[in-house]
């Protein structure tokens, strides 16, 4: 794990926005236990199960997520423990993140609303976890985990400091600045420096740390650069197809650092320079729709079905 080194400046910058922030997410208690036993060398799906089905709200949303078109198993999944069965541990660990990530942030943001936003985060998991089996990435589960939590610390701004976040936005519609440069010129730190500040207090695994601090420096990173690499590209992916916040960036630029970071991928994997990248393209944007039929299905929006049995 890369520790991300700020400035003395954009040090005392970021602990005064941290301090001044009374409501910071936290992660509830029963996910850190959660984490504890999957971390186990063969934990027990009854615990996990009974662990899990102690949070109403964290159940009700895992149910929600396994029955969204992410998945579409041909019958409604009714339990948890049979959610585990069905997905194993692994998949566990990411549909946990998955749920209480979106719940956590369940409000809209002023400017930004949070199924915009959650499209663009599932988006760039279920692109990851794609783009990470189809060229043999090993760590498909970290590739997942990667794209959700990418843009995290957005969310956090977006949330608790809306005020300032505002004239974030007022500076990408006015001057077409990204946000990551938008937020270095209005607020003096980004959404990429909250990194270890979430590892440390989400007990998130290390390689999060990395893809959350240096998914807008790819480069600048010395360990996980393939998986951060990877999760770029999807990310980067996402906005080409409009699955952003609602705020459009110039495609050219999206596509040369598509095209660059691709280059980079076939030097680490060479068995991949032969592979068709416009058809694996064409294949992510065929998940676009499944991507938004699951976050409706995870919101419950636009008439979606309102229950799903939890016992």
């Amino acid at each position: 794990m890369n520790k991300k080194i700020l400035s003395p400046e954009k040090q005392k910058k970021f602990e005064s926005m941290i301090t001044s922030i009374e409501d910071l997410p936290t992660l509830p208690h029963v996910v850190l236990q959660l984490m504890d036993k999957l971390n186990e060398p063969d934990p027990s799906v009854d615990d996990l199960a009974d662990m899990i089905m102690s949070d109403q709200v964290l159940t009700a949303r895992m149910l929600r997520f396994v029955n969204s078109a992410y998945f579409g198993f041909y019958r409604m999944i009714n339990s948890v423990k049979e959610t585990i069965l069905y997905l194993g541990v692994n998949e566990i660990r990411n549909m946990i993140y998955s749920a209480v990530l979106t719940n956590t942030f369940e409000r809209d943001a002023p400017l930004i609303k949070r199924v915009r936003f959650w499209e663009h985060s599932l988006g760039c998991a279920l692109f990851s976890k794609f783009i990470a089996q189809r060229i043999g990435y090993p760590a498909v589960e970290m590739a997942y985990l990667g794209g959700l939590l990418h843009d995290i610390g957005e969310a956090i701004l977006a949330l608790h400091k809306y005020k300032e976040f505002e004239q974030v936005v007022f500076q990408v519609l006015d001057h077409g600045s990204s946000f990551y440069d938008a937020e270095e010129a209005i607020l003096g730190i980004n959404h990429t420096d909250f990194g270890p500040w979430l590892s440390e207090h989400w007990l998130l695994p290390p390689q999060m740390n990395d893809v959350i601090s240096f998914h807008h420096s790819v480069f600048e990173v010395d360990e996980n650069k393939t998986l951060v690499a990877l999760v770029r590209i999807a990310d980067l992916t996402c906005l080409h197809y409009d699955l952003d916040f609602g705020y459009k960036e110039e495609d050219e630029t999206l596509t040369g650092e598509i095209v660059e970071l691709w280059e980079f991928l076939k030097g680490e994997m060479p068995h991949i320079a032969k592979m068709d990248v416009k058809q694996l393209f064409k294949e992510l944007s065929g998940q676009i729709d499944i991507v938004k039929k699951s976050v409706d299905k995870i919101f419950m929006v636009e008439g979606v079905d309102n229950e799903v049995p939890v016992d």
